[in-house]
């Protein structure tokens, strides 16, 4: 869940020939196409609803909204609750509903250069503000309330006699946070530690003047899990049952969650009216061809790669303006919610994959070189590289390693760790081997081995920078992984 894939050739070749293919049932009156492409935007707009119903529908029908929910261990290769989950954190989680009352939430304590951030979601998964360890936040309590879109977005200093130390306004009516509490490693003292600043966050409801401004956010305005197994699938996957499934809750939400950007708003209500939402209803326009809804929608695809960065040796990523905050990008949106939901923006993290992709036979491995050496992160920052298997989780092997990074038993070819107590500031080139789980390497490789699919085949993998410094963005002066197909070691 929280980090994306990279473009593959494969999924933009499939786009090209959805798009290129002629169809005899395209002919059809101006307005039939003009509906159909208003639905097809409707659906890449309203997209991460499925991935916010997936994630909170059973959390709303048991305990409702403003109530925190914490992981207590990191993922493993027999979670299947998340895809693509980082091994790095300790997650925690809440539906945010300001529809009847504000909300305050406490903030604990955190020992120092333990990386912690609090990220603040709109209902359409933008990332509007983040308090933590790169924000120099300081405990206590914050007024999380709704302004909407015409008011500023985001933190704001409390007035001098307030109780609070900030306020966070919101530009919707509903959203969520997303607390990530970085676990140094799986010991008991560690994870008591991590349990103990999760068990002193804090949500409660604040009554206010205005009272009532929207319904109460629950499962059945979700649609009562119509539209929670749609997560699982691309937008331009879906059939018209799903998309009318997915319209009819996007038509509830609309009313009370305007777009992030002010002046988007007329015209993206101009395209959902036309698609059939108004009023908080839907009703699917006379005459819709779902040839052109899926083409444009495959289009979107295609134009997600005029939002990418090249780092260099292959390594790329969303533009900092298109990644986390969304703006009016819908289509990348809709992509970053499928690949990755609830992705930071890059100033708290960067998350570059390598472009040619992965594959391997049972006798080859890769050998990935940091020629830079140590990833420059903050002090309070970490790094690591994990891979995941075809269906996005993590990889049973015999060793029940998932991840390398800064706090791993890496060492350099001399045999010398790189990371840990006492290491001195030497900062040489070093490597990470990814080879098949079930061809365990020579032991001078071991601490180094990330280990791949059994038997070879397609995998993926996630470079996560958690507060990354300049040197590692687009034209700074790090140097990425150079990547070696070779035969196993």
């Amino acid at each position: 869940m929280l980090t994306h894939r990279v473009v593959t050739f494969a999924l933009l070749l499939w786009a090209k020939n959805i798009c290129a293919t002629g169809h005899p049932n395209e002919v059809a009156s101006q307005r039939s196409i003009s509906a159909s492409n208003a639905t097809a935007f409707a659906v890449t707009y309203g997209y991460p609803l499925t991935q916010y119903a997936a994630t909170f529908d059973s959390l709303l029908a048991s305990n409702g909204s403003n109530t925190l929910y914490h992981d207590r261990t990191t993922a493993s290769a027999s979670s299947a609750a998340i895809v693509r989950p980082n091994v790095d954190t300790l997650y925690s989680k809440a539906a945010i509903d300001l529809s009847h009352y504000d909300v305050a939430l406490t903030i604990p304590s955190v020992d120092d250069n333990r990386f912690y951030v609090f990220p603040f979601y709109d209902l359409w998964s933008n990332n509007f503000a983040n308090l933590g360890a790169l924000n120099s936040t300081l405990p206590g309590k914050y007024l999380l309330k709704f302004v909407g879109a015409s008011e500023r977005v985001g933190f704001e200093s409390p007035p001098s006699n307030s109780e609070y130390l900030g306020i966070i306004n919101f530009p919707t009516v509903y959203g969520l946070i997303f607390p990530r509490v970085l676990l140094r490693n799986n010991s008991s003292t560690e994870l008591d530690a991590v349990h103990t600043i999760q068990d002193q966050m804090e949500l409660e409801e604040i009554p206010r003047r205005t009272g009532r401004i929207a319904p109460k956010l629950s499962a059945e305005l979700f649609g009562n899990g119509s539209i929670s197994p749609l997560a699982a699938k691309s937008s331009a996957a879906f059939d018209l049952n799903e998309i009318t499934n997915l319209l009819k809750v996007v038509a509830r939400f609309t009313p009370h969650n305007p777009p992030a950007e002010k002046r988007e708003a007329q015209v993206v209500q101009q395209k959902l009216e036309k698609a059939g939402l108004d009023n908080g209803h839907y009703t699917p326009p006379h005459g819709l061809n779902f040839t052109i809804i899926q083409k444009e929608m495959y289009a979107e695809i295609l134009s997600i790669t005029n939002f990418l960065q090249n780092f260099n040796n292959d390594w790329i990523d969303f533009l900092p303006r298109y990644s986390g905050n969304f703006l009016n990008q819908y289509g990348v949106r809709s992509y970053i919610a499928y690949t990755g939901y609830l992705q930071l923006v890059q100033y708290e993290s960067l998350y570059p994959e390598y472009e040619p992709g992965f594959v391997l036979s049972k006798n080859q491995s890769y050998v990935l070189t940091f020629p830079s050496g140590k990833p420059p992160v903050i002090n309070a920052g970490f790094w690591s590289l994990t891979v995941y298997n075809t269906s996005s989780y993590l990889v049973q092997n015999p060793l029940n390693r998932y991840s390398l990074g800064d706090r791993s038993n890496l060492t350099y070819p001399d045999g010398d760790l790189i990371y840990g107590e006492d290491i001195s500031d030497r900062n040489d080139a070093f490597s990470i081997l990814l080879q098949s789980a079930d061809v365990p390497p020579p032991a001078n490789w071991t601490s180094n081995w990330l280990p791949t699919p059994a038997g070879g085949g397609n995998f993926t993998v996630n470079l996560r920078f958690y507060g990354p410094t300049q040197d590692l963005t687009a034209g700074g002066s790090y140097i990425y992984p150079v990547v070696a197909k070779q035969s196993s070691v």
